[in-house]
């Protein structure tokens, strides 16, 4: 006995050809912004620092020359590794009504996620742990205190803690020219000033220009827009992915670093790599990987500086 359909029970479930992207960062918003080396090898990599020396002033005639052994330091690189593996299985393409299975969209989608991970790994090397000293006793180096603007610096004398603010960028700025990085003749060196900061950031500056009555304020104004990136000799770059201190009473504490491009490096053992390649168990399975190999470090202490800043759980 044959069934008779409607039109609406006989129409079939149709698929787009393509699929559209989920919102997301799909491209590495400091890789550049460092020295970048490539092509590292080894459990970790060596970089050479020669000490800064002074003159010595000479008082009399026929003084003796005395010379004194030059000094050097050691900074360690350890890699960091990352990766994303998805299967296909062989009846996928069908069963998602497309001609064939959608490869080439996964790995676009994995090549987002590898970017997205240099900038964390980016981040948490030069704001975390360092490692300095000879091999047999390498030393963990962390960002000193003379590196932080503290979550309520303000000038009013008052405590309380503050997002980020016009006074706070002023210190940072401070910190990088009593260190001899930033200003000057220094920055002839091809050495930008940078800082990453959320949307809450920008926020922030937008009201402090605002209350504190800024001839800035249209400047703010524009870098919060998008309309510009370089405001106060700095070039902002906007991460959602900058680290926070866990929420305590609706309120959490997020770094927003500051460096001098010049002055932090991130190295790769292996560049973003993709590979796409057929399963012998499950037979005719298609696996889809892609991986990284990398991390990021200081120079020296003295080219970051952690401006920290409260904000809204």
């Amino acid at each position: 006995m044959s069934v008779s359909l409607t039109t609406v029970q006989a129409a079939r479930t149709v698929f787009q050809e393509g699929f559209m992207r989920v919102a997301q960062q799909t491209q590495s918003r400091f890789r550049e912004l460092a020295d970048v080396k490539t092509g590292l090898t080894g459990k970790s990599h060596v970089f050479k620092k020669i000490d800064k020396t002074e003159m010595e002033d000479v008082t009399g005639r026929l003084q003796p020359t005395i010379g004194e052994e030059q000094t050097w330091q050691h900074r360690y690189l350890f890699p960091r590794k990352a990766q994303k593996t998805k299967i296909l299985d062989e009846d996928d393409a069908f069963e998602l009504a497309l001609a064939v299975a959608p490869k080439g969209e996964i790995i676009t989608e994995i090549t987002s996620a590898a970017k997205r991970r240099i900038d964390k790994y980016f981040i948490e090397g030069i704001l975390g742990t360092n490692y300095e000293g000879s091999e047999e006793n390498v030393q963990a180096i962390a960002l000193p205190n003379s590196q932080i603007v503290a979550v309520n610096y303000r000038e009013d004398g008052g405590s309380a803690n503050t997002g980020l603010t016009l006074i706070k960028l002023a210190q940072a700025k401070a910190i990088f020219q009593r260190n001899e990085v930033f200003g000057q003749d220094v920055d002839e060196e091809d050495g930008k000033l940078c800082m990453a900061v959320s949307a809450d950031e920008l926020k922030n500056l937008l009201i402090d220009a605002t209350q504190v009555g800024s001839a800035d304020y249209n400047d703010v104004k524009a870098l919060v827009d998008g309309k510009i990136s370089y405001f106060m000799g700095i070039h902002f770059i906007r991460s959602q992915q900058l680290p926070t201190t866990t929420p305590a009473g609706n309120k959490i504490t997020r770094s927003c670093p500051m460096w001098v491009t010049n002055g932090v490096r991130i190295g790769f053992w292996t560049d973003i790599t993709t590979s796409i390649k057929e399963l012998s168990n499950p037979d005719g399975a298609i696996q889809i990987r892609g991986r990284i190999r990398c991390n990021a470090c200081r120079k020296d202490e003295i080219n970051v500086v952690n401006i920290l800043c409260e904000q809204a759980a």
